[in-house]
Formats: structure tokens, sequence, C-alpha cells
């Protein structure tokens, strides 16, 4: 079975940068060009301006970086053409080579674990037949009901050759809240779920030396980062908090190990919307998604050259 881990950094390898695209629909900020007419059926239109927007997204990003991801809940605040729209950008996104990440955040109990893994990440039961729903190639997840909801989501990586990301330091500012919360030990939260993630990843390295249980790590907090990098070598971090969250390019960087891997960077809005006026045309629209998309590789690959060179000085 190949190794999620080996497909994603093959990809990055390929394209020259770690940085991943986010998808994040936001129907009301979308150019004009894009925009169906509701006229009777609200939910075709719905279906329509999304995966009109996200094909010319796609387009324009998938000769430059190896991934997108997908954030489901501004698809599922659509509805059913919401919904829709989510599995046609998922299939386009896999026809044009691009790694894909769903960006959920489940979990349950372990039955429910189960089908959310069957769902997202390998086969479910339909009427006698093993049938792929989503079929992503990772999600993230959440640590907060335990290890036995973790190791459904786990199963399936080693059963289907996907990836899991579970969260660790996310970005947003109330993070601290629960994961810097100390334990009886002295250590944080989101340490003890490092040590979880890195025992998961023992025994699933691949080819690279990567494991396909990551690590969600925010972009902005660079010190934690730092102390995770050490506690979680094998995995992947998914480096959430670029541009519109503040984190810059220097604090992304330090999620990668010496040898300029084991992290991918997300940016959505930033690269996507606030391209101009909603009347800009499909043409110049495209040219502005390639330019943020190229100036966004630029700084990050620069970013963790002077890392690496630092760190080899």
């Amino acid at each position: 079975m190949d190794n999620y881990a080996d497909k994603l950094l093959n990809a990055v390898k390929r394209k020259g940068n770690p940085c991943i695209v986010g998808l994040d629909p936001r129907l009301d900020q979308m150019p004009d060009f894009v925009k169906a007419t509701p006229r009777d059926n609200l939910d075709r239109a719905v279906r329509r301006s999304i995966i009109a927007y996200h094909k010319c997204i796609i387009r324009a990003v998938a000769g430059l970086v190896p991934g997108v991801k997908l954030q489901s809940a501004f698809y599922e605040q659509y509805g059913i053409g919401g919904m829709q729209a989510f599995m046609d950008t998922v299939r386009y996104a896999r026809e044009r080579g691009l790694v894909v990440i769903i960006d959920a955040k489940r979990n349950d109990i372990s039955s429910t674990a189960e089908a959310y893994a069957n769902a997202f990440l390998g086969r479910t039961q339909i009427f006698g037949n093993s049938t792929k729903v989503i079929d992503a190639d990772c999600i993230t997840v959440s640590p907060y009901l335990g290890k036995d909801s973790l190791d459904p989501f786990v199963e399936a990586c080693k059963a289907y050759g996907k990836g899991i990301f579970i969260l660790v330091k996310t970005s947003n500012p109330g993070s601290s809240d629960l994961q810097d919360r100390k334990l009886s030990d002295g250590s944080e939260l989101y340490i003890r779920v490092a040590g979880l993630v890195n025992r998961y990843s023992e025994g699933l390295t691949g080819e690279l030396g990567y494991s396909p249980i990551g690590a969600v790590v925010g972009a902005t907090f660079p010190e934690e980062a730092m102390r995770l990098r050490k506690l979680m070598p094998r995995s992947i971090f998914l480096v959430p908090g670029y541009g519109a969250q503040g984190g810059t390019a220097a604090m992304a960087a330090e999620c990668f190990n010496d040898d300029g891997y084991g992290a991918v960077v997300n940016a959505s809005r930033s690269l996507t919307y606030g391209l101009g006026s909603p009347g800009i045309s499909r043409s110049e629209a495209v040219k502005e998604i390639k330019n943020r998309t190229k100036e966004m590789i630029e700084r990050v690959n620069e970013a963790i050259r002077t890392k690496t060179e630092k760190r080899s000085a």
C-alpha cells in the first residue's frame, strides 16, 4: 500500500514548494463571472457558482502547488448545493493531479469515528457493495476524545494509503484556552497530544522518512512550533495561519525539519478573495490568483532556505 506521506512529499518535490491553496467558498465575495442566477433552484445555483470558481482557482494553481485544502464548513453552510459542490471540487482537484486535504476536524466515539474514516478516507458498505464516498487523501481530526477515537482513522491510513492531521497547536488566538493548559507533570496539553502523534508515527514511516500521521501546527505560534518539531520528527505538519491570520513565511518555516521538508503551508482567502472589483474578468482573476500564489511560494521557499542555512552554519 502507498504511503500518504510519500505521496505528499513527492508532490512537494515535483512542484518545488510546500504551499497548499485553501478552498473556502464565500459566495458573497466571489467575482461576478462565476455567479449563477438562482431563479427557481437555489441549490443548483449555489453548486454551479462554487464549482465554477473553484475550477477557475484550481486551473490557476494546479501547475504551481502540490495540493489544495477544502474547508468543509464553508461548503456545509450552503446546504445541499454546497455539499454537491464539495464533491465536485474533490473530484476535479484529483483529476488535476492535486493532493486533496479535507479540513473537517472530525471525531467522535470509536464507532462514529470509524464512520467518519470510512466516509472521508476509506470505503462504506452501501447495499452490499464496498464503495468509495469522498475519497480524499487526508483529513484533519480532533484528538480530544482520546486514543480510541483516533484508532479508526489510523487504521484507514494503513489500509488505504491515506493520511490524517491531528490538531496539536492550532493557529487561532483562543487555542491557548485548552491546548496550553498545564498538566500535573508541568507540561502543556498540546505537548501530551504531540507525544500521542509521535507514538502513532512509529513504524509507519514511508520511503522518505515521514509518517502519514501528521499534526496541525499554526504558523502563528513559531516558538511552540520549534518545540513540536523536535517532538514529532517523523510527522508532517499542516501549517495554517499564513497570510490573513497574521502568520509570516519566517514563522511558518519553524515547522520544517533541517532537510527542508516536514510541513505544508496553507493559505486560503489571502490568495483567492479580495481580487479587486466584483466585475473583474476571468483572465484577470486567474492572473491575480497565480501572482499571489507565486509570491507565497517565493516567500515560503526563501524562509525555509534561510532557516536551514542558519542551522547548518
